[in-house]
């Protein structure tokens, strides 16, 4: 009985030995992760939605979020 004992207290030990390694020690000393480059967002000039500069449309110095925004923005025109 005392060796089942010794034996779960030693695993149970090491169990968490490894585990402390696995984690890189205390997470309070560690540095946040970088979540990869950080992108300029824009603003619809018709719906005021807020994209990605990558998704977004250029439109007469102006951006819009789909093709349907870019129409509607355009000025209307007069015969």
């Amino acid at each position: 009985m005392m060796r089942l004992l010794f034996w779960g207290l030693a695993g149970w030990l090491l169990y968490l030995g490894i585990r402390k390694l696995g984690r890189g020690g205390d997470a309070s000393l560690r540095q946040p992760a970088s979540r990869g480059h950080a992108e300029d967002m824009v603003r619809c000039v018709t719906c005021g939605l807020n994209l990605p500069k990558s998704e977004a449309l250029p439109f007469e110095g102006r951006w819009v979020c789909c093709a349907e925004h870019a129409r509607n923005s355009q000025p209307a025109a007069h015969p």
